[in-house]
């Protein structure tokens, strides 16, 4: 047999292994890849491996996972996807071994990940060569945290040890009819009496940070991600006035979704875990290109008030810029912490952590409210913000003014024999004085009180001045 009559051969082993069972009726995980990437880019890797001869058999031609790496949008990425249409996906030793080569060699170029979870969970007949499988996904996963970006696709049942796997992720997209779990919803259920597993739960839990319908439209929403994720040329008039934050601000529990669309590059963001903590908004916007992260508090909810939720999401949010060297952009409009029952005062704190431990680009906005420990938690120029504006209507104190004002004029209102109108006085002055922007310019902690028309430039302009290179 000469060398093409061998290659014929090798390529009809090939084409066994690519056909879609006649029984499947879903996408395979080559269908699934092809949804991602660039026509004819994909570039299969490991395609021949498979499970070693047990006692058990080795019934497949392949393992239930395919690897390799192509381009998206013209951007190197490599890939792992859990294949449901091979023995359910289950992993094995050579179902492990396949996904830490196809890491090494993505953590060897300095390129993305995507992982599609799709696994019935492990080979149980493999014992503990799959359970070492396992953990030998788990480490390199865990290793390749902060180093390259690692985007989570759960298309079918992510369960058991796979189910760390979003959570090690940069950003998670799920189906609505996925599963995501560690321990079996039916026993969660029927011990707490609570629905754990599906895509609703990992979206309010902060795991999924976004639900579709389709492969097609997951495929789509990790494009969108790299896309957010790196440079692009702008579309967006870098000297465009914002006059419509004025009216948004001015509105009682205003969402401040619109006032970051009238920020970014043509009104778009991709949102971080947007079902979880909504109290807080975390996301990936462009400034004139440049790619920035957007940390704001949200009075639409709960009066825009941090709690434990809202710090551990924002917390981990400055930590995923930081790993990847994305400026941070604040927006700050909050009376502090709400009261909560058994607060968590380590998750609280973590946040204060994030900030000051952040090495990159930090740039602090104060739109509203700005008190107490929420002030300081909220990138202050205490906690590590290398730049703060604040607006002329902005309230910096260390309470808000109708309880500082009280506070500091107990004595005169109760002798006030108009003690309404007084404490009314008392606030007045309280906000015009204390806890006037201009008091905390001053002082240093506020650089520049800024006209909000000019929000967008002036976000722009000092966000150039740290990414500019050269010599002077």
């Amino acid at each position: 047999m000469n060398a093409q009559e061998k290659f014929a051969q090798i390529e009809s082993i090939r084409a066994e292994i690519e056909e879609k069972p006649a029984s499947f009726s879903g996408n395979t995980a080559r269908e699934r890849l092809n949804l991602l990437f660039d026509e004819g880019t994909f570039v299969e890797v490991g395609a021949f491996v498979r499970q070693r001869p047990t006692e058990y058999g080795c019934a497949e031609a392949s393992e239930g996972v395919v690897t390799g790496y192509g381009a998206v949008d013209g951007v190197l990425v490599f890939a792992f996807a859990q294949d449901p249409s091979v023995e359910k996906g289950a992993v094995s030793e050579m179902h492990a071994r396949k996904i830490k080569n196809i890491i090494t060699m993505a953590m060897k170029a300095d390129a993305p990940v995507v992982s599609f979870l799709d696994s019935c969970g492990m080979r149980v007949g493999e014992g503990v060569d799959a359970l070492a499988g396992y953990g030998e996904i788990l480490s390199l996963c865990s290793e390749m945290q902060g180093v390259i970006p690692h985007v989570c696709v759960v298309n079918g049942v992510c369960a058991g040890a796979m189910s760390f796997l979003p959570a090690f992720a940069d950003y998670t997209v799920m189906l609505n009819n996925a599963e995501l779990f560690l321990s079996a919803p039916s026993v969660v259920q029927a011990r707490f009496g609570k629905k754990t597993g599906d895509a609703q739960s990992a979206y309010q839990s902060g795991l999924a940070s976004v639900l579709c319908d389709t492969d097609e439209q997951a495929a789509q929403a990790v494009k969108t991600f790299f896309t957010a994720f790196g440079a692009v040329e702008p579309e967006d008039d870098a000297n465009r006035l914002t006059p419509q934050i004025a009216e948004l601000i001015s509105a009682e529990g205003y969402d401040v979704s619109s006032v970051i669309a009238q920020i970014a590059d043509s009104g778009e963001m991709v949102e971080f875990s947007g079902g979880y903590a909504k109290n807080i908004v975390t996301g990936l916007i462009h400034l004139d290109g440049t790619p920035c992260g957007v940390i704001a508090n949200n009075p639409a909810v709960d009066n825009g008030d941090l709690n434990a939720a809202a710090c551990d999401k924002a917390s981990k949010f400055i930590e995923f810029c930081d790993n990847y060297d994305i400026p941070v952009i604040t927006l700050v409009d909050t009376n502090g912490f709400a009261v909560e029952v058994g607060a968590n005062i380590s998750e609280s704190a973590r946040l204060v952590c994030a900030y000051a431990d952040s090495d990159g680009v930090k740039i602090t906005l104060i739109t509203g409210r700005a008190y107490g420990a929420g002030y300081l938690s909220m990138g202050a120029k205490h906690t590590g913000a290398d730049v703060v504006l604040a607006y002329p209507t902005a309230q910096i104190a260390a309470l808000p003014a109708d309880t500082g004002a009280v506070f500091l004029g107990s004595k005169q209102i109760s002798e006030s024999d108009t003690p309404a109108e007084t404490r009314n006085e008392l606030i007045a002055s309280y906000g015009e004085t204390m806890a006037s922007p201009l008091q905390a310019a001053q002082r240093g902690y506020v650089d520049d009180i800024v006209e909000i028309s000019t929000t967008r430039q002036l976000l722009i302009s000092s966000l150039n001045v740290f990414l500019q290179e050269g010599d002077l």
